[in-house]
């Protein structure tokens, strides 16, 4: 190939050489000047065009807003297809989005008002207008109980009427500051969803042929030779009422097992994927031309007491504030989640509404095994020769630690058994199905330490988690926890609209709580998410779930263009 470069260049004359010379030098010259002018007098912008192609574990069933909250796949493609009245935005606050702005709210509280804004369509060639005939379709629906979503006990107590094509009024009957958040589900369309029985409702086609008002509308589906779902295709809605979105089409592909979605991660099959540690173990490394993007989860990884069932060591807060101390969380993170997590303290995390910056500081929460000792010494445990404890009856301290089979959980709870064994606690580790765990022992509440994780969504409300009321199931208190001022001032948290007054109360909840101990905090969750380098627009740091990473996926962009600054 060089050679025949040189023979062609010695044909030339002399003259001509000089005059090629000279034409490549004007034009590289000209390549510098304009990357010169471009940097300094232009920007780049997105521009529309491109596809992103994200890998998912699992399989869709139904792309239903009433229904994904079972499916994590589900959840996250009704995220992109269906538009809700409101929507967190990448702060966590609550912003418009079906809605023309926040709703009006009553002086007593107990009434929001929402008013739609105007034209706008369901996706596909009806050209049929999203009104409040949708919004209360999709909300008493909710609330029939023969549809069984799993949405229904928070629309329980709460009343939905049309005023106008464009308005509807919410009427609580008790006051609660967190009921805005629940106007953030999907809308449904009446005209296509109305004649679906109930009965037949989680088996309709609709579900995997879903019309809604996002950014993304359904274009394509393609199965394997079984029947499963391969891939699915999503295209640009142009009419999308918050602005027409960049990237052409959003293509997602479905595997069955976290190696194959690595596999084809690293093989480029896909430009993006991503994962909870908590729940999956799953770990990833940067690369170039690769970026991870840590969110926020509001999700904690607690050990949570149960001294009903073992009283003699589990009611003395010494023996709980023993227990918490001797937790060393920095290495339960770096061994267990690869650093991919961050310390939890307390039952409000870090940048919520009410957090206590001073709780970190709390006894609880400082790392000291020669203070545990101490602390069980003065509750009467004393040490033997074995190095294990027992009271003045010869009565050793043998606590049950009990969590699930997920890999993660497992490498936690046998770390904390070292340490609580090293302190002269004996501990048996029982791992359980998450199916056994969640009937045989969270249900009947049959544990003494329990390893579990929480969400508590993006508003801090602790009352169905802390409340005294609710330590039985359904209930989400999974301690014994029963305190009346606690309880008092939960309950004038949820009821107060004023973010002061609530921020106070949780405060004063915070204080009580880390002198009881029922519960000891090991580490927030992070959604880990690893794109290409060449997707942008990507502007999140929290999320209340994995799906909400979706909330703007109309800003996102790949391809781009010169503009003018």
């Amino acid at each position: 190939m060089l050679s025949r470069l040189k023979n062609y260049w010695n044909r030339f004359s002399r003259v001509e050489k000089k005059l090629l010379l000279l034409l490549f030098a004007v034009l590289a010259g000209s390549f510098i000047a304009y990357e010169s002018y471009a940097r300094k007098h232009m920007d780049l912008a997105p521009k529309i065009g491109g596809e992103y192609v994200e890998g998912l574990v699992g399989q869709p069933q139904r792309i239903n807003p009433l229904l994904a909250p079972a499916n994590n796949v589900d959840l996250d493609l009704a995220r992109i297809v269906y538009s809700g009245l409101l929507k967190f935005d990448k702060n966590l606050n609550i912003a418009p989005d079906l809605a023309e702005s926040l709703p009006v709210v009553s002086a007593d509280g107990r009434e929001y008002t929402v008013r739609l804004r105007d034209n706008v369509f369901w996706h596909g060639k009806d050209k049929q207008k999203v009104t409040a005939d949708d919004v209360v379709f999709t909300f008493r629906t909710i609330q029939n109980a023969d549809y069984q979503s799993p949405l229904r006990l928070s629309w329980n107590r709460v009343g939905v009427e049309k005023i106008d094509d464009r308005t509807v009024r919410f009427i609580t009957r008790e006051l609660s500051a967190t009921f805005i958040a629940n106007l953030t589900v999907g809308i449904m369309p009446r005209y296509i969803w109305e004649g679906v029985p109930a009965a037949s409702f989680a088996l309709s086609k609709f579900n995997l042929e879903p019309v809604g008002s996002g950014p993304y509308q359904v274009a394509e589906i393609k199965r394997g030779s079984s029947g499963e779902i391969r891939s699915l295709s999503l295209e640009r809605n142009k009419k999308y009422h918050l602005g027409e979105p960049y990237i052409d089409t959003l293509t997602f592909r479905f595997y069955e097992t976290t190696d194959e979605i690595i596999d084809a991660y690293h093989s480029r099959d896909i430009s993006g994927l991503g994962y909870e540690p908590f729940d999956r173990g799953l770990f990833i490394e940067a690369k170039k031309k690769l970026q991870q993007i840590k969110l926020e989860l509001p999700q904690y990884q607690a050990v949570f007491i149960n001294d009903v069932k073992n009283p003699a060591p589990l009611g003395d807060a010494r023996v709980r504030t023993a227990l918490a101390k001797s937790v060393d969380k920095k290495k339960i993170i770096s061994e267990v989640y690869a650093g991919q997590s961050s310390e939890a303290y307390g039952p409000i995390l870090p940048g919520h509404l009410g957090y206590h910056e001073q709780i970190p500081g709390a006894p609880m929460n400082i790392y000291d095994v020669e203070a545990a000792k101490v602390l069980l010494d003065q509750a009467g445990w004393i040490a033997d020769e074995t190095g294990f404890r027992k009271d003045n009856q010869g009565r050793y301290i043998t606590l049950s630690l009990v969590t699930n089979d997920f890999t993660p959980n497992i490498r936690a709870a046998e770390m904390l058994k070292q340490m609580w064994e090293s302190i002269g606690v004996k501990i048996i580790l029982s791992i359980q199905t998450t199916i056994d765990l969640e009937e045989k022992y969270i249900k009947p509440r049959n544990y003494e330490l329990l390893l579990f994780s929480e969400n508590v969504g993006a508003d801090p409300d602790p009352y169905p988690f802390w409340h005294s009321s609710q330590r039985r199931d359904p209930g989400l208190n999974l301690t014994t926890f029963s305190n009346q001022q606690v309880d008092q001032l939960l309950v004038e948290g949820r009821s107060n609209g004023d973010p002061a007054a609530r921020a106070a109360k949780y405060k004063q909840f915070q204080e009580i709580f880390v002198g009881v101990v029922p519960a000891i905090f090991l580490s927030r969750s992070q959604y880990v998410y690893n794109v290409t380098t060449n997707t942008k627009g990507i502007n999140l740091t929290t999320v209340v779930t994995p799906a909400d990473r979706f909330a703007d996926v109309h800003e996102w962009y790949i391809e781009t263009k010169r503009i003018k600054k």
